[in-house]
């Protein structure tokens, strides 16, 4: 977490530095980012620098808060209500409000996406910061189907929360990569579902 001294900084110039680190990891991905590069864009001293982080993974998880925060904002319509749908409408709005932040964001997503993919001796803090606000979600989701009597007999929960959480975030790595029309997307989000559907859920 940055420290205080960041914090007491003009909102305008925080955003020069936070936004100058976004291009640099999103550019250069995080192996290859440069302290030097960040502070010369952000046209602060390096000594600066440290004092408002205490190293480079510092700053990126900073970042990785923004974008976190950015989408649980976008889901508090869905979580305010999602107790007056079914869970298949509520495990598709998911993935599509994800979906179409990660469109919007699209540097936030390749700064995730490379940490997380060569920073294995990282994962494990990656996971355990943030992989419980999407496993809540979920598992709100799930009991809220299973009051309703909707789940498969002996269904785990967290177990299938976590399958659930994984299984969209790989999805949607392959959408963004690779899929390009609102059709294809739309179908590979049909699919997702219809998977979890059969898995999971009575009379499917």
């Amino acid at each position: 977490m940055p420290k205080q001294t960041f914090f007491n900084l003009p909102q305008e110039k925080r955003g020069v530095i936070e936004q100058a680190a976004l291009d640099e990891f999103a550019e250069h991905g995080y192996d290859n980012s440069n302290i030097n590069r960040i502070v010369t864009l952000s046209k602060i001293a390096k000594g600066s620098f440290y004092q408002y982080f205490e190293d480079k993974k510092d700053l990126y998880f900073h970042l990785m808060d923004t974008i976190v925060n950015k989408k649980i904002n976008a889901l508090e319509p869905l979580l305010s209500t999602y107790k007056q749908h079914d869970f298949s409408f509520n495990i598709r709005e998911a993935f599509r409000i994800g979906l179409a932040l990660a469109d919007s964001e699209p540097k936030y997503y390749l700064l995730g996406k490379d940490f997380a993919g060569k920073q294995p001796q990282h994962i494990k803090e990656f996971t355990q910061k943030y992989n419980p606000l999407a496993m809540n979600i979920y598992e709100r989701f799930l009991e809220h189907a299973d009051d309703l009597g909707g789940l498969r007999d002996g269904i785990d929960i967290p177990l299938i929360a976590s399958f659930i959480n994984t299984l969209i975030n790989e999805t949607t790595a392959r959408v963004i990569a690779e899929i390009t029309t609102d059709e294809k997307r739309d179908y590979i989000i049909e699919e997702l579902i219809g998977f979890i559907e059969r898995a999971i859920l009575k009379n499917h």
